[in-house]
């Protein structure tokens, strides 16, 4: 039953607990304060004119401030239970007094105070429940519950037009004020149960209980905390413009049924009627549209609904001021003030850090309500009471205040999609920060904190981020090293000043061809050779020994050089003894020779392809590198065989970059061919990415759709990078639109099969980890694409607030999802990401939007096989091996051959399985 209930109201498991509570006090909360204005309107009209309501207004504006400020000053001194608890006691003592004074005394005095008490309990009472909530509960969570709680209001309402109009028919109208004592006392005890629900059995939820009373801070610093924020002043401007406009109305409408019923209990018979039938049909609303539009439509458009019904109401009644006018006017707001509006504007709250949330909320909900209603008092006494206009003309005054409302509630929800943007983007940079070094913006750092130690292993450590690739310009502290204790460390160093280029350390060098250690002079004499076109040969005549490599290096260089020493046959024989010296001996020489054609005139191919089959990758690393400076057109195949090796993959990219727009048709070639090795064309969406030009960009395009999951994903990383970089290159949102659905879609048939292999009959977990693996990679690649067709929207801070752990963080990304996305996007994507939807739901969702329902284990497992992805294709072919499922054994066939070295192991050991089996029976 309590399951149904949960379906039947559209909230989570855990919810209906405090949903109850909370809506609870706030039913009795609203059916007091309603059955306390239908007593205090007609008590009031009954003995003063409908143009004197405007001094109980603005005094009711007035004295709202100071009693805030004194419930403010009281909350910091007792605890949340005892302000709960003592609030609702306090305000039926009160009730009581009112009414032995309105049935045995009768003074005059008594009907414009009661008018007052009951506006400041209106303001009071209700935010305390609100208040609770807002501290209990996270913007999705809100969006569930809130339709339950605002229905407890609406219901309150109700119920007490239905009481009034019993009860004054039966004992006149001041017994009203003895159905408000009961209602307060029972209200107490409820709320004393709802604060024990917030204090529960979790820290988080103790601590928040706790200081909820005692955060609240005095009325001038919640003024400046709102006026220092531009959502609170959104907030603000939207709750103080209602509240003027209702009260303007409101007035309207009891002037107006006061000239239709004079009499006292007529009166009090009519606002009953109007309150309880409001409410029966402003209770429908929330539970059956409330929550469902708020999904469908988001916070944003929801607010315009209250402010533009009203906008149709006070047309209608100024053209034809009917008494049908009139209800219509009130009914809309009454209808969508405590259903719809109320829970939205609940929601707008929900971003802000709990203290800002306490200290603004009381404020905006009770001063400036309040100031509302005593702006709208000055505007009647004035318009009414002095210079005599109708109330039905007043509506020209509501119309133009309808116009600041609407544009409050575009600022407003503008800025609280700002403020759920900054909420991911703060908790991206702390992921960022506490996860990820981030080597490009943190090697300079690391490499200064490591000088500060003696441990020439730390600095070596260091140093090796400088590789040749990333030496552009070297860090400052690079050059103090040149006079380290260390030789090795010496020796690194000038081997990334040398790589940079940097001759300011030229006097330096020329000091190092003494230095003690041989490898140290080695470099020393390269760097002078290469960057001071030194004689090697003089060198070796003035100082001591070398390694024979660099005294070959040296003087080929010096030979390839122009001018009158060159000779570039001599330089090529050098060269050439030194790319076939083997041994561990002869690594050095070929690694120097393979950096040299880097450098020296481009007339030496056969040693550059050579060497790029060397067997050390030292060696390889260095031709590759060459190999991309001279753009040798006729070595790019053996290059893109480097993407075999993980060690080599970066240095072949980048040397294919250098390549330009010429490769890119090669590279196309190959990306579409599937009978290229996997490891070659997964790593060619890099190289175009580097290359980042419109031609790498349409090959990447044309290839987003490729079957094979992996390849698609390095696809799509690329374009992400490639449009972030270069924003002036186009791209085909169409075709990516397309393969955005295709994604979703394909994220919903992994539920469906992921649902149908757990069927009864035994389930393989290893089966479902490699789907849920899938499901993973899959809901990335959704967000990369999110990414490209919303460029302004930083989607990867989403992604990191729903994968979060924090179940505040992770509502914020979705609720900020629900407000930037298209609707018919939103309403598939949303329950793939929300956190509380089970898999079963989505694989419920999935037969609702993919054609083709999976109804046994072996449909789903024939659909994995049948996948154009490999992984997919595996997991199929493991499921037949595990699943024992001899009747697909045809299936395993193709897989055998597959180019995927993965899936064709798996097929093997699928297969081997089912022979097992054959044997076995």
């Amino acid at each position: 039953m309590k399951r149904w209930i949960e379906r039947a109201l559209n909230i989570q498991p855990g919810d209906l607990a405090r949903s109850l509570l909370l809506s609870s006090s706030l039913f009795l909360i609203i059916a007091s304060y309603m059955i306390g204005r239908i007593a205090r309107d007609a008590l009031f009209l009954a003995r003063f004119r409908a143009v004197q309501l405007p001094y109980v207004d603005i005094a009711g504006g007035v004295l709202v401030g100071f009693v805030v400020a004194g419930y403010l000053r009281l909350a910091r001194r007792t605890s949340l239970r005892n302000l709960l608890v003592g609030s609702q006691l306090f305000f039926a003592t009160n009730c009581g007094i009112f009414w032995m004074l309105a049935n045995f005394y009768h003074p005059s005095w008594l009907y414009p105070v009661f008018y007052v008490w009951v506006g400041i309990f209106g303001v009071l009472a209700p935010t305390q429940v609100w208040t609770l909530a807002n501290s209990l509960l996270t913007t999705r969570d809100a969006k569930r519950v809130f339709g339950m709680v605002g229905s407890g209001a609406i219901l309150g309402a109700t119920f007490a037009g239905y009481v009034s109009v019993s009860l004054v028919r039966a004992f006149g109208t001041e017994s009203l004020l003895l159905v408000m004592v009961l209602l307060l006392a029972i209200c107490s005890v409820v709320m004393y149960a709802a604060w024990k629900i917030s204090v529960g059995p979790t820290e988080a939820k103790e601590g928040a209980a706790r200081t909820s009373a005692t955060d609240q801070k005095d009325v001038q610093g919640s003024l400046r905390l709102i006026f220092s924020s531009k959502y609170l002043r959104a907030v603000a401007s939207i709750i103080c413009l209602s509240s003027f406009v209702t009260t303007l109305t409101g007035w309207q409408f009891k002037a107006i049924a006061k000239e239709f019923f004079p009499h006292k209990d007529s009166l009090a018979i009519f606002f009953g009627d109007f309150y309880f039938y409001a409410g029966i049909l402003g209770l429908v609303f929330q539970l059956l549209l409330t929550t469902r539009l708020l999904r469908r439509f988001g916070i944003g458009t929801m607010l315009f609904v209250l402010p533009l019904t009203v906008f149709l109401g006070s047309t209608s009644l100024l053209i034809w001021g009917t008494l049908a006018a009139l209800v219509f006017l009130k009914g809309g707001d009454q209808i969508l003030r405590y259903s719809l509006d109320r829970s939205t504007v609940e929601l707008l709250y929900l971003p802000l850090a709990h203290r800002v949330k306490l200290q603004a909320k009381w404020f905006i909900d009770t001063v400036l309500w309040r100031l509302g209603d005593g702006l709208a008092g000055v505007v009647v006494l004035v318009f009414a009471t002095y210079l005599h206009v109708p109330p039905r003309q007043l509506s020209y005054i509501v119309l133009l205040l309808i116009a600041g409302w609407l544009a409050a509630v575009f600022v407003g929800s503008r800025q609280y999609l700002a403020v759920l943007k900054e909420l991911l983007n703060q908790h991206r940079l702390s992921t960022e920060q506490t996860s990820t070094l981030t080597l490009d913006r943190s090697t300079s750092e690391l490499l200064a904190s490591k000088l500060q130690v003696s441990d020439p292993k730390e600095i070596l450590y260091a140093l090796k981020f400088y590789g040749v690739e990333r030496a552009k310009t070297p860090h400052p502290a690079v050059r103090t090293l040149l006079h380290h204790p260390s030789g090795e460390v010496r020796q690194q160093a000038l081997v990334i000043l040398s790589a940079s280029g940097d001759t300011t350390v030229l006097p330096t060098v020329e000091k190092m061809l003494k230095d003690p250690e041989i490898a140290v002079r080695t470099e020393a004499m390269l760097y002078l050779v290469r960057h001071a076109h030194a004689d090697p040969l003089l060198m070796l005549q003035e100082l001591s020994e070398f390694d024979d490599f660099s005294l070959r290096s040296a003087v080929a260089t010096y030979l390839a050089q122009p001018g009158e020493t060159q000779s570039l046959e001599t330089a090529g024989k050098i060269l050439e003894a030194m790319a076939n010296e083997e041994g561990e001996t002869g690594q050095r020489a070929r690694q120097e020779a393979a950096r040299l054609l880097g450098d020296l005139p481009d007339c030496f191919d056969p040693l550059l392809s050579h060497l790029l089959e060397d067997p050390s990758k030292d060696v390889v690393r260095e031709a590759i590198h060459s190999t991309g400076k001279l753009q040798k057109e006729a070595l790019i195949s053996q290059l893109l065989k480097q993407f075999h090796d993980p060690e080599l993959r970066e240095a072949a990219t980048q040397a294919l970059v250098a390549f330009g727009d010429s490769i890119v048709p090669v590279l196309n070639a190959r990306l579409g061919n599937s009978g290229v090795p996997p490891e070659e064309r997964r790593e060619i969406p890099a190289v175009l990415t580097g290359i980042g030009t419109p031609a790498a960009a349409q090959v990447l395009l044309e290839n987003v759709m490729e079957g094979d999951t992996a390849l698609r994903f390095r696809v799509i990383c690329a374009l992400n990078k490639l449009h972030r970089d270069h924003l002036d290159i186009p791209l085909d949102m169409q075709m990516l639109e397309t393969v955005l659905a295709g994604e979703i879609l394909g994220h919903y048939r992994t539920y469906q099969i992921m649902e149908a292999i757990s069927l009864p009959g035994g389930s393989e977990e290893t089966v479902s980890a490699a789907l849920t693996d899938s499901l993973k990679q899959e809901l990335e690649r959704i967000f990369r694409l999110l990414g490209l067709l919303h460029p302004q929207v930083d989607f990867y801070a989403v992604y990191l607030g729903l994968q979060s752990k924090d179940r505040s963080m992770h509502d914020n990304a979705l609720e900020f999802m629900e407000n930037v996305l298209k609707s018919a996007l939103r309403v598939t994507l949303v329950p793939l990401l929300d956190g509380r939807v089970t898999p079963k739901e989505r694989a419920r969702l999935a037969n609702q939007l993919v054609r083709t329902k999976l109804e046994t284990r072996e449909q789903a497992v024939k659909d994995l096989v049948s996948s154009e992805d490999p992984w997919l294709k595996s997991c199929g072919a493991y499921a037949i091996g595990s699943f024992r499922l001899k009747s697909m054994a045809g299936e395993l066939e193709g897989c055998l051959t597959h180019a995927d070295p993965l899936l064709r192991e798996t097929a093997r050991a699928a297969s081997l399985r089912l022979e097992a089996r054959e044997v076995d029976a």
